[in-house]
């Protein structure tokens, strides 16, 4: 998605989890030639996200004219039977509570400016589909699509679209973690109609799309990103 961004034109901040090495911001820098900034915050905490946006917003003078929630953990997909309380809590402050109090500052800052905004979230074909090993997962991405349809609703009249992508199987090193097995992940082929795994870059033009004056007139769409797994 930042790549998608960077090379359509757009600086890119990157808002992430403290300690995580991360080679895309020198990636992004060097390929598109975009500026990159990368502030750390712990997302698990509403203090430590309103600190670290204070200096993006006031501090740098920066401003945002879209923002990306797209923030996640390891080990997501634990069995029911084996959750623990603090494992669930942590995934609900990360892929939920995050979500929130960033599209909250974030909107605000937008509605302040004056000058509209898109924020797009990400939520999972897991929100739409009863998984195994998604207990937790699998709920807290149907709330950030419900979470999106009230944002829409309650931002359009300040010109800030917001909406959701929901992604099916994509490769990446977190679910290589999770799935990367060879039998879990030729089952997993078998249930792509595209009749491969997804990647990164498959978001690249929805993520420009969304993020331009092209989707002006929509907001609060959900768009599958999952070659056809949802409609399986």
């Amino acid at each position: 998605m930042a790549r998608g961004l960077a090379e359509a034109g757009a600086n890119i901040i990157i808002i992430q989890i403290p300690g995580k090495v991360s080679s895309v911001a020198e990636l992004l820098r060097t390929d598109a030639g975009r500026r990159v900034d990368v502030y750390e915050c712990d997302l698990a905490k509403s203090d430590a996200i309103r600190e670290t946006l204070d200096g993006i917003l006031k501090r740098d003078q920066r401003s945002v004219d879209i923002l990306c929630n797209v923030a996640g953990i390891s080990g997501d997909f634990v069995p029911v039977l084996t959750e623990t309380d603090a494992h669930r809590e942590l995934v609900v402050q990360i892929r939920y509570h995050a979500v929130y109090v960033l599209s909250q500052l974030v909107g605000r800052h937008m509605a302040e400016r004056g000058q509209g905004g898109k924020i797009i979230n990400v939520a999972s074909i897991a929100a739409e589909r009863a998984m195994t090993r998604f207990s937790v997962y699998g709920p807290v991405k149907a709330a950030v699509g419900q979470l999106t349809n009230s944002l829409a609703n309650s931002l359009a009249i300040y010109n800030i679209q917001v909406n959701v992508l929901c992604p099916g199987w994509i490769r990446t090193p977190m679910s290589d973690r999770s799935f990367g097995d060879e039998e879990a992940s030729t089952r997993i082929l078998k249930t792509i109609p595209a009749g491969r795994w997804g990647k990164p870059s498959d978001f690249k033009g929805v993520t420009v799309f969304l993020s331009s004056a092209a989707s002006d007139y929509v907001t609060g769409a959900r768009i599958h990103v999952s070659g056809g797994t949802h409609r399986m």
